[in-house]
This record gives C-alpha cells, sequence and structure tokens, in this order.
C-alpha cells in the first residue's frame, strides 16, 4: 500500500471542507499546482502553514499525517480568529466556555 502524502492529507482536509485542492491554493496565496508537488518534494514552511491555516489544522498534521487526539479544525479556526481580542474579552469567551462545560456534564 503507497504511502499517504501531503496531498493526500490536503485533498482529503479540503474535502471535508467542501472545497477542492485548487480552492485551497487560491485561499492560501499559493500557485496553482504547487500544492500537487508536495508528495514528491518538500513544502517551505510558510507555504504549509498557510494551508494550515485555511484547513483548520496544523503542519505536523499535513506533513506527518498525525494529529493530537482532541484536534478539532473548529477549535483551531476559533483560537485564530481570537488572538487579537483584548484579555477582558478573552477572560469573557473563557467564562462562557466553562459555563457550557457545566451545562454539558448536567
Amino acid at each position: 500500500m503507497e504511502k499517504e502524502g501531503i496531498l493526500d492529507r490536503i485533498r482529503l482536509l479540503a474535502t471535508k471542507q467542501g472545497m477542492t485542492v485548487a480552492e485551497v491554493e487560491r485561499k492560501a496565496d499559493i500557485g496553482n499546482g504547487v500544492a500537487a508537488r508536495w508528495n514528491r518534494s518538500t513544502p517551505t514552511a510558510d507555504k504549509l502553514q498557510q494551508v494550515a491555516n485555511v484547513l483548520g489544522t496544523t503542519m505536523e498534521y499535513l506533513l506527518l499525517g498525525e494529529e493530537d487526539v482532541n484536534h478539532n479544525p473548529k477549535v483551531k479556526i476559533l483560537a485564530r480568529e481570537a488572538n487579537n481580542l483584548s484579555d477582558s474579552q478573552l477572560d469573557l469567551i473563557r467564562s462562557m466556555i466553562k459555563e457550557f462545560e457545566k451545562q454539558n456534564k448536567e
């Protein structure tokens, strides 16, 4: 069986999100067909990170196929979106999360 490569993982995540590889490349602002070459050559870190950001995953997953067992693309997207919030805004969100967790345990 052939080993899964970077492009295969990009294609899988893109499909799950209703995108094509070409759409991912456009959203990541990398050249058309660049990702297709990544099964034969190593991508640059900046381009790989751009693709990871678009797909809501990590460079480690794209490179190695390994991900945190708690990996959830939506969590990564939320974290990225919250990056520019103030400490008081983050504290408010944290309290909301704790309340949701409490409700889920009931």
